[in-house]
């Protein structure tokens, strides 16, 4: 997968996460600067372009929960996030 591709990958996923987080969430938003989402998923962020370069890398599901502040359930496969 080419890493712009990869990249939209990635945001859509995290966009993904943070709209199902803000529906269940009692303090109502979630925000997460691009620079930590970026570097969550091991890429390096370049505030001046405002954009993140990805090395191609496989990351296992525990691997990106954790990176992203999640407990990862490997039974039923879900990223948890919250109290």
């Amino acid at each position: 997968m080419g890493s712009t591709r990869r990249g939209q990958w990635i945001m859509v996923v995290s966009l993904a996460i943070a709209l199902g987080m803000t529906g269940c969430a009692s303090t109502g938003k979630v925000r997460v600067s691009s620079a930590k989402r970026c570097a969550a998923h091991g890429g390096t962020y370049d505030s001046t372009a405002k954009s993140c370069t990805y090395k191609a890398s496989t990351m296992t599901a525990a691997q990106s929960c954790a990176a992203e502040g999640g407990a990862y359930e490997p039974v039923v496969d879900y990223c948890e996030f919250g109290q």
